[in-house]
């Protein structure tokens, strides 16, 4: 009857693949969940013995009927593998089991080597010439498989350097190509044949540049430039280069960007580019204007010109004057042609001193980014408009009080200044003035100023095509009136209720004097009579009290007034 038995197994020592490989015998191995596996390879011994304790006596079993296969005996199939006994008896009663069944003692035989898979994280992997490129950030990891022992361990080299046991995943820090080897070990010592890898660990980020062919002036741009999009890339080379205009759709550039068909206007210009391994270059931006207009230039006829039907005749002193303005990049030139000849670079006014007959003009600008008049360029005979370029004739006026002497003009808080401005062209449309330097406002109808001393008001006419004029003025306030003076013929006697008393026979003489613009004449009013012009002396008083009211006015119309009482006996 079969008691206890022991299975034991004798190892062959594996052979290695190279200098650089450590030994890993052939073996067998008891899996967490009990199974036995072995190596397919090895010789299987059986031992036979009575006790469990480890340290019992054992002894071999040799067959005698299948000494040939059986001493050793080797499993022939992957897998599952079993040792048999027929007619299982149970432990207590000693007796065969019925049905009769047999005793199964299960094995596992590995024979086939691991498998070991790759992965290099997140990053892009790119292979040229039978080598990996890889970019930063990059982190190396082992998988192993194994279909029946499991795995072991898995081991690498980098760059001949000794095997270490893989554990976490390899992380590359210099930039260079490295050698890596890696293979897997089973759990019975099943060697898988090393793998040998050229990495390139490339980490550096391509940089892209911009070049504009054809106009451009700052980072102004005509219609026919086009924008170019290159890089450069220390490691394994660019990928891609994408862009964007103005947030709009991100795009693969593949040709150069036509700026004739970008809309005129300001734009931005988004770009990045991208290596063969997903290194990616930080955003870039590049501000620019399209401009598609070209100039507009005026021509004028400066001096003496008239028209008759539709020719013109002007003199010999008249002078061409050219006028050129441009949207964004700047006027470069502006040229001209008379009566056919070669176009000259206008610098200044030109003095038409051709023959007599019609005067054929011909002029076009040309702005910084090349973009020319239209018109001209076509070499059609244009006419020349009368443009007018010149502003108002402005002048003012004074309405109410106002006295010159001198070079000065003397007016006071009622007169009303008036601003008058005229335009024989385009025609007036509004005046502004400001008065000792306050802001400017607009001119609407006649104003005084209130303050005295010296005011300055410039004023400025506009025309309906905004041409302007200046011109100033000075003039001063005065508001102040003369000062009344009097003085009476004899001394007073005494004094009645207050009052000075004199003789009847004693007059009142009256001055004025004026500092400013000067006294103009006086009125007086006795005893509440109407007033009456001053023009020598006040006599014939009554006897009592009397009461005499003086009015001074000065050149302006500025008043005082002053009131005498006084006592007559």
């Amino acid at each position: 009857m079969w008691k206890i038995i022991y299975i034991a197994f004798a190892f062959l020592a594996m052979n290695t693949y190279s200098q650089e490989i450590p030994t890993h015998p052939k073996k067998m191995y008891t899996s967490p969940d009990g199974k036995l596996y072995i190596h397919l390879d090895l010789p299987i011994y059986i031992w036979l013995s009575t006790s469990p304790d480890n340290t019992s006596e054992k002894h071999k079993l040799i067959s005698e009927q299948s000494a040939k296969y059986s001493n050793p005996l080797y499993f022939d199939v992957e897998g599952f593998n079993s040792i048999r006994s027929p007619w299982a008896v149970d432990p207590t009663s000693r007796k065969t089991i019925q049905p009769p069944q047999d005793i199964v003692f299960e094995v596992y035989a590995d024979g086939t080597a691991p498998t070991t898979m790759i992965e290099y994280g997140n990053t892009v992997v790119h292979t040229n010439q039978g080598k990996i490129n890889i970019g930063g950030g990059a982190a190396i990891t082992l998988i192993a498989k194994d279909a029946l022992s499991g795995i072991e361990a898995i081991y690498y080299s980098i760059d001949n350097a000794t095997y270490s046991i893989y554990k976490e995943a390899i992380k590359l820090e210099a930039e260079k190509e490295y050698v890596l080897r890696y293979y897997s070990v089973d759990n019975v010592g099943n060697v898988e044949k090393p793998h040998e890898l050229a990495i390139v660990y490339d980490k550096s980020i391509p940089v892209s540049k911009l070049e504009v062919e054809g106009d451009k002036f700052e980072n102004i741009l005509s219609s026919r430039s086009k924008i170019l999009m290159l890089t450069e890339d220390a490691g394994v080379g660019t990928k891609h280069i994408y862009y964007s205009i103005d947030q709009g759709p991100v795009k693969t550039y593949s040709s150069p960007l036509l700026i004739a068909n970008i809309s005129q206007g300001e734009h931005t210009l988004t770009y990045y580019a991208t290596d063969l391994v997903g290194n990616k270059e930080a955003e870039k931006k590049f501000d620019f204007y399209v401009d598609k207009t070209p100039p507009t230039i005026i021509e004028e006829i400066v001096g003496s010109s008239f028209f008759s039907g539709d020719r013109e005749f002007s003199s010999g002193k008249t002078k061409l004057k050219l006028t050129s303005f441009d949207n964004k990049a700047g006027v470069k030139e502006v040229r001209y042609s008379i009566n056919g000849g070669e176009f000259q670079l206008y610098d200044k006014p030109v003095l038409l001193t051709q023959s007599s007959g019609v005067l054929d003009i011909k002029s076009y600008a040309v702005d910084n980014v090349n973009n020319r008049s239209n018109s001209q360029a076509a070499n059609e005979k244009t006419k020349i408009p009368y443009i007018d370029l010149s502003g108002p004739q402005l002048s003012h006026s004074y309405n109410g009080p106002k006295f010159i002497t001198r070079d000065t003009v003397f007016i006071s808080s009622k007169t009303k200044i008036a601003l008058k401005g005229n335009d024989a062209e385009a025609g007036m449309h509004h005046i502004e003035y400001s008065v000792n330097g306050s802001g400017p406002k607009e001119y609407t109808q006649t104003f005084s100023i209130e303050t005295e001393g010296y005011s300055v008001v410039d004023f400025t006419g506009f025309d309906n095509v905004d041409n302007s004029s200046l011109s100033s003025f000075g003039c001063k306030i005065d508001n102040t009136g003369s000062e009344i003076s009097i003085m009476f013929g004899t001394a007073s006697t005494g004094t009645n209720e207050g009052l000075m008393i004199y003789p009847t026979h004693t007059v009142l003489f009256v001055s004025a004097t004026d500092a400013i613009v000067g006294f103009q004449k006086m009125t007086y009013a006795l005893n509440d009579t109407p007033a009456k012009e001053y023009t020598g002396v006040l006599k014939n008083f009554i006897k009592g009290k009397n009461k005499v009211v003086i009015s001074a006015y000065d050149q302006l119309g500025n008043s005082t007034q002053k009131e005498i009482l006084f006592f007559i006996e």
